[in-house]
């Protein structure tokens, strides 16, 4: 995990070398919705509800980029067990309609989601519970690019979902739609 994270960054900067080209680090906030969200629910469930936290990267090259992102989530139950729950778009593409040097960043991507749960204990329940899910998503979102500074939003869509093939392991409830903030910061190829 650590060499990956470190193939990644060191990825990142070396695309960021070349002209009309971007390389985005975010951190993540988002939220699950069973159904589409009103902005109240939006704003409410982002403030007071414990939503998932995490990280995100894109690589852009003009308008078209590739990127991923990984968000976590602890909870503690009524038997004081404490559980992961994470929601990851761990490889999606996206399409930047004004390309990679705008300052307003309309933007779509699509791509395989993988969302779970496990129990980390500390009773004897520690590894159970596993649960996971697999799923396409389109997302629709638009970012400001604030030199260097990137400040965004996304809702995202699960067109379907299923439990992972070939196994026993229980699908993990997903909600259809999924609202992210992000801000992080930006480098741009010359």
């Amino acid at each position: 995990m650590k060499t990956a994270a470190i193939a990644i960054a060191i990825s990142c900067l070396a695309f960021s070398a070349f002209a009309d080209t971007r390389v985005d680090l975010t951190a993540v906030i988002s939220k699950d919705f069973i159904a589409s969200p009103s902005l109240d629910q939006a704003a409410h469930a982002l403030g007071a509800e414990t939503p998932f936290g995490g990280f995100g990267w894109e690589v852009l090259l003009g308008n078209i980029g590739i990127g991923g992102a990984y968000a976590v989530v602890f909870n503690q139950d009524a038997a004081s067990n404490w559980w992961l729950d994470w929601e990851t778009q761990p490889i999606y593409a996206s399409y930047h309609l004004l390309g990679a040097k705008s300052f307003i960043d309309p933007f779509v991507d699509a791509g395989l989601g993988c969302a779970g749960s496990i129990c980390l204990g500390p009773s004897e329940n520690a590894g159970e519970g596993l649960a996971l899910t697999i799923y396409p998503f389109v997302s629709a979102g638009a970012a400001l690019e604030l030199n260097g500074l990137r400040l965004g939003a996304k809702l995202s869509y699960a067109l379907g979902q299923s439990a992972i093939p070939v196994t026993t392991i229980p699908e993990y409830p997903l909600g259809r739609f999924q609202l992210s903030v992000f801000a992080g910061f930006s480098i741009t190829g010359s």
